[in-house]
């Protein structure tokens, strides 16, 4: 039994899809998210940036007494996860990955998509799971430079992320595409946009639940699950702290209030 809370982390409100995903299948955990709202987007950063950033965040939630470390961001886990696990050895780690697997095993036509960040479409850890993965398959990278920052500024069902999205997904109507990956922890809250200008052919993954489920068996591993009968949920912002509850509330349709403003 280990009551102390799980923290999760992300350049902002995305890595709340995986909190969302957590909190259903772990109602009795604690959790403690963090958003680098103010170093919003990762995409951006180099990789010496994101191990300087993310190292600060992990010494915080470390300060909060957390149990396990969800980096609920495919940016940060692409590139810094490793350096983190290396950095804090005696932190379980729990990173996002593009759903490469699930989509080879998935598709019917062999030939799959990715949407990601820029960064993460350009990634090697990315060409690195193809190979693994979907040796065989062909899979297109989309990556879709603007739709983080809209969802990131409460502007997702905006028609400019509409506009948007209609752009980064015109390649794949006549490509032969059936199963489609989210590989940015922002894009689910986008989900129902994405399936309706694919089409019912095309089936669309996130990592969510697959990344709470991982939480879980760690978890089991260590015999630390929470026992405590009222779990606390925290939120944390080098943003605005305002501005992030105000979108958080929205997206969630959950009160995230007495957000907590950090400087790293």
């Amino acid at each position: 039994m280990d009551d102390r809370p799980i923290g999760l982390f992300d350049s902002g409100v995305g890595g709340l899809t995986i909190w969302r995903a957590t909190k259903r299948l772990l109602p009795k955990e604690s959790l403690i998210f963090f958003a680098d709202s103010g170093h919003v987007p990762y995409g951006e950063k180099s990789t010496e940036e994101l191990h300087d950033l993310t190292t600060r965040i992990v010494r915080y939630l470390i300060g909060q007494d957390v149990k396990i470390v969800v980096v609920a961001c495919n940016t940060a886990t692409v590139y810094a996860i490793d350096h983190l696990r290396k950095t804090f050895p005696d932190i379980p780690f729990v990173g996002v990955v593009p759903v490469v697997k699930t989509l080879a095993s998935r598709t019917h036509t062999g030939t799959v998509a990715v949407l990601s960040t820029p960064a993460t479409a350009e990634s090697a850890y990315l060409t690195g799971l193809i190979q693994e993965y979907a040796p065989d398959k062909r899979v297109l990278r989309i990556g879709c430079d603007g739709l983080e920052d809209l969802v990131e500024a409460g502007e997702g069902r905006s028609r400019q992320a509409t506009a948007l999205l209609e752009r980064h997904l015109t390649p794949l109507r006549d490509s032969n595409v059936d199963a489609v990956g989210l590989g940015c922890t922002h894009y689910p809250f986008l989900r129902h946009r994405i399936k309706r200008i694919l089409g019912p052919g095309i089936s669309v993954f996130d990592p969510s639940r697959p990344v709470a489920r991982r939480v879980r068996e760690l978890l089991a591993e260590r015999d630390a699950f929470a026992q405590h009968g009222k779990p606390f949920y925290r939120f944390y912002t080098t943003g605005d702290a305002t501005h992030f509850g105000e979108v958080a509330s929205d997206l969630l349709r959950y009160p995230v209030r007495d957000v907590g403003h950090v400087e790293l």
